[in-house]
């Protein structure tokens, strides 16, 4: 056990355990009995908690088994005395409570005539009380551990069961998808209701939407979250920020990555003999800001503020035709005047990445049975999207991304026994995109892009969120129910293709301005901005129920309910009830969904252990959310706001008049003009209306739930050292897939594979379906290894879990494409998930050099077994006009999805810490931190379809060799920050 040794009266304090269910949230609690010298429970003893840094106070009275407990404690160091008549005074016991911790204290009173003894509080190593599968990401951990871009969300890939899922860049938690995943800050929910995601995080371009040095320290809930989370079918983050504090402290820092300590990635040869580099250019990146906080008014108000800043940018080496030779894959003629439009075109460029982030709270203590909240944070970030080493500056588009979220929160000590939480958030996230362009992109395959980024979008979100929890408290019983209402408004213009595309199918075509496709996308009632604007509310509601008993002093069991509803938009979207029919109807509705959660957990801390081992478990259900962006599929594609067009060749040139053609073999009214290409102002009369494609929802549409089961046992050894095993068996139900109406009933064809006829309703092209009837079933194994011991120079966590995760699509948030294969037979698309990883071992440890050198030395790691892949042809192979799931067969058999595995990669990145003493109270803190340490650039050889000559095709199936990279190249960061 961890020892604390203080002065004072006869008394041995045990810290027996920690964080019950009902401590989850921003706040936490401190329990126990209070004991003479015989064991005996006293009662009506006084017990006096305070916090430390802001003296807020709670006084108690024991009840008749000498049990007492404060809830709605914030974080923290806390003092506790405890009095009774007849008794000596036990003063000046010191506990530091951490988010979800409950830190129970029992403490031996020693009769009044005893002697003075020295008093000794011991914390126990295992939580005895806690059922959830739960990580904490400690203040340490945030400050002395390397944490790549500064954002505080990347440590919790450090914890168990939590990888990166590789379609949006999302944490995924036990085995769900990363859409699925839930982030509260302060108690307020801090995600993204459009795209799913954090709050900002929506084109995975910010850096970060709040300082780390504004977070105090944060949990990563696995599995066990009682009735009062939801919103999440995996598990969630759990987030609490800095508070000002009766002293006066702050910090200044500045961190930089030197161009020259940043190392190029690796040269990868293709099939071809073409080789890609990954080279550094002119790279740039640093932070600075700072943090203060203190008090207004000692003990009732106080402040902290901070500013945190990203200045970075990341060179592109643009050149026409990829890499090599160096003037481009096609040498360019200048007196050539198509050429001479690329060439002056060509040129290397430095996007760049900046961030600005402010935040404030204030904390007011008006008296000792209510706390005051009220926190602001706002981010700014200012970037780009669509640079690529083929693609020209002017290609791209601004990603400039604000958020705001504000969250007032008020905690009310009703009684000894009624508590009352009340908060109210309003979150915001706008992200105007404008294109660098206003001419027609002209796309030229395999050499490149210039003129307008096809896809520029203007979207805003905004979310205001009320809470009201009341709870009921006795030592062995506690009760807590409440209501969480969101109210949500979502804006977005995003019509692709707007300002038109120009296709050409290789360079020669390109020089003569023989285009094959010109593609725009119309407003079909009215100008396309308008058409394309969708702005729209709904709604989610929940409401729950979460009890406890503490049946023995061994067993204690929670069992609670939840509720959550989820009110969508009411606009009339397509009913395709009949899909057959000439016109689709505009007269269904989105379902709406609502759902019961039941859930139940356990803790048992066996006797005859003496309490250094605890066994807990939980069975539950936990529902999820749909993203907004399905809402706006079904409202601007559904062949009467908006379409795209596609025109073809010299005929479409001739009939409507787009330039087509040079100078010396144009058709139609001019030649094409690469400086200048033409743009269709409105739609050409006469112009056949083509086969849009159109979305909606299955009538039975339904959110998603996971159904959970977690068992697991810690056991403490040599005191500071514990060992664990969990296991996790998790099934989701209701995930959505989209899939396509309009591809009638396939046949088998020569070589096994299903083909199908021509579309059955010629009136439209895909007739897109959201379903909600794909599943997942994921189980896990984790060892875990903890040591930590107050005063100990070293510290180190260790996880490894071996999982296994399947389901039968991983549309992690597709709304307008059809990943999986054969849509009509859902069980055959059953495979590995697209964040199965097989084997993930992470963790990290730390030691000081107090003798010679002062450094703080820290490592942090994470291995993870290959990604699976499917092997697909990249073109249609089965007639259903989709050319992105069309798999690989080989005599006859289908490769199946997700059968392939990417290469395994391993990330190791140190820390060093050096602190100087400058004066009293002023320290200086040099860091060094490197980033992939071993520079180990995870080169491997995957399996694709040949393209080249001869091509695969079923017929003669054939495969050849890629080389890709996993990861990132090493970076180093120096950096200095001093505190006081």
């Amino acid at each position: 056990m961890r020892s604390r040794h203080f002065a004072g009266s006869s008394l041995v304090a045990l810290l027996v355990a920690a964080a019950p269910i009902m401590a989850q949230g921003v706040s936490t609690q401190l329990g126990g009995r209070v004991l003479d010298n015989q064991g005996a429970g006293v009662a009506g003893a006084t017990v006096v908690i305070r916090n430390a840094e802001t003296g807020l106070t709670r006084t108690l009275q024991t009840s008749a088994e000498g049990r007492y407990l404060a809830t709605l404690l914030p974080v923290g160091p806390y003092t506790v005395t405890v009095t009774k008549a007849g008794f000596q005074t036990a003063s000046n016991v010191k506990v530091n409570l951490n988010l979800g911790d409950a830190a129970p204290l029992t403490i031996k009173l020693a009769p009044e005539t005893g002697a003075v003894v020295e008093v000794v509080a011991a914390t126990a190593q295992v939580d005895t009380e806690r059922a959830s599968a739960a990580a904490i990401v400690s203040p340490d951990n945030l400050t002395n551990l390397p944490v790549f871009n500064r954002n505080f969300t990347n440590l919790a890939t450090l914890t168990p069961q939590v990888v990166v899922d590789s379609s949006r860049g999302n944490l995924a938690i036990a085995g769900q998808r990363g859409v699925n995943t839930s982030i509260n800050i302060d108690g307020g929910d801090n995600n993204e209701p459009f795209f799913g995601g954090a709050t900002g995080s929506a084109e995975g371009k910010t850096p970060f939407t709040i300082s780390i040095e504004a977070i105090r320290e944060y949990q990563v809930i696995t599995d066990g979250a009682s009735a009062e989370f939801g919103r999440m079918g995996g598990g969630y983050v759990n987030a609490i920020t800095k508070n000002g504090t009766n002293d006066l402290s702050g910090s200044l820092f500045y961190y930089q990555r030197p161009r020259a300590w940043v190392e190029a990635g690796p040269t990868l040869r293709q099939p071809n003999g073409s080789t890609s580099t990954y080279p550094v250019g002119d790279f740039q990146q640093e932070q600075f800001g700072f943090s203060v906080g203190g008090p207004i008014v000692k003990d009732k108000l106080f402040y902290f503020v901070a500013y945190d800043a990203q200045r970075r940018k990341d060179p592109v080496d643009m050149k026409w035709g990829g890499t090599n030779p160096p003037t481009g894959l096609y040498p360019l003629d200048p007196a050539n005047p198509a050429d001479a439009v690329l060439l002056s075109k060509t040129g290397s460029y430095s996007p760049k990445s900046d961030s600005d982030v402010y935040f404030l709270r204030f904390d007011w203590n008006p008296t000792i049975d209510h706390n005051i909240q009220l926190r602001l944070n706002h981010s700014d970030f200012k970037g780009v999207t669509g640079a690529s080493i083929t693609a020209a500056s002017e290609n791209l588009a601004s990603d400039n991304v604000k958020t705001d979220s504000y969250v007032l929160q008020w905690n009310w000590v009703i009684s000894a026994n009624w508590m009352n939480e009340f908060r109210v958030s309003l979150s915001k996230d706008d992200m105007p995109r404008s294109t660098y362009s206003n001419m027609p992109e002209v796309s030229i395959s395999n050499v490149g892009y210039y003129g307008a980024y096809p896809f520029d979008r203007t979207y805003n979100t905004k979310r205001t969120q009320f809470q009201e929890n009341i709870s009921y408290v006795t030592p062995t019983f506690q009760v807590k129910a409440g209501v969480d209402y969101n109210d949500i408004n979502v804006s977005e213009f995003f019509a692709g293709n707007w300002q038109g595309v120009y296709f050409f199918n290789n360079i020669t075509d390109f020089r003569n301005g023989n285009w094959s496709t010109y593609r725009q996308n119309f407003g079909l009632s009215g100008d396309v901005h308008q058409a394309g604007l969708f702005d729209t509310s709904y709604k989610q509601m929940a409401a729950f129920i979460q009890t406890e008993w503490r049946l023995t002093d061994t067993f204690k069991l929670g069992v609670g309910i939840r509720w959550d509803k989820q009110e969508n938009p009411d606009y009339p979207i397509l009913d395709m009830s009949n899909p057959l029919a000439a016109s689709m109807p505009i007269s269904a509705k989105i379902p709406s969904d609502s759902q019961f959660s039941p859930r139940a957990s356990f803790t048992w801390t066996p006797a005859f252990d003496h309490g250094k081992t605890v066994v807990r478990g939980s069975i539950g259900r936990y529902v999820s959310t749909t993203p907004a962006v399905f809402f706006y599929q079904v409202y601007a594609a559904n062949g009467v706001r908006t379409g795209q067009v596609d025109f073809r060749g010299a005929t479409a040139s001739t009939t409507f008049g787009i330039p087509r053609g040079n100078a010396t073999t144009f058709t139609g009214g001019a030649p094409f003009n690469p400086s200048n290409p033409y743009w269709i102002s409105s739609f050409p009369a006469g112009a056949p209306l083509p086969a849009f494609n159109i979305w909606t929802f299955n009538p039975d549409f339904k959110n998603p739930y996971t159904d959970r089961v977690n068992l697991g046992a810690e056991r403490a050894f040599f005191n500071d050292l514990v060992l664990g095993v969990s296991a996790t068996y998790a099934k989701g139900n209701q995930l959505e897939r989209t899939a396509d109406l309009n591809i009638g009933t396939p046949t088998m064809g020569a070589y096994g594979r299903l083909l199908y006829p021509a579309r059955p309703n010629t009136t439209y092209g895909t007739m897109g379906m959201y379903f909600s009837d794909a599943t997942s079933l994921y189980h896990a194994y984790t060892a875990s290894l903890k040591y930590h011991k107050d005063g100990s120079p070293f510290d180190a966590q260790l996880y490894y879990t071996y999982a296994i995760n399947k389901d039968s699509d991983s549309n992690e948030r597709n709304y307008s494409g059809i990943s999986i294969q054969d849509a009509g037979n859902l069980g055959a698309q059953w495979g590995y998930a697209d964040t199965d990883r097989r084997q993930v071992l992470t963790g990290y440890f730390s030691a000081l050099d107090q003798k010679v050198t002062g450094i703080l030395f820290s490592l942090s790691f994470r291995y993870q077994t290959g990604t699976p892949y499917t092997l697909t042809y990249n073109r249609d192979m089965n007639g259903d006009s989709n050319t992105s799931n069309d798999r690989f067969f080989a005599n006859g058999v289908d490769s199946g999805r997700n059968t392939f595995r990417a290469g395994s990669n391993l990330y190791m990145d140190l820390g060093l810490r050096r602190e100087f003493l400058l004066t009293k109270r002023l320290k200086a803190t040099a860091s060094l931190d490197v980033f992939n340490v071993l520079n180990r650039q995870d080169t491997y050889m995957s399996t694709r379809i040949k393209t080249s000559t001869p091509a695969s095709t079923d017929a003669a199936p054939v495969l050849e060799n890629s080389q890709n990279w996993v990861g990132s190249a090493r970076q180093i960061q120096i950096g200095a920050r001093f505190a006081f």
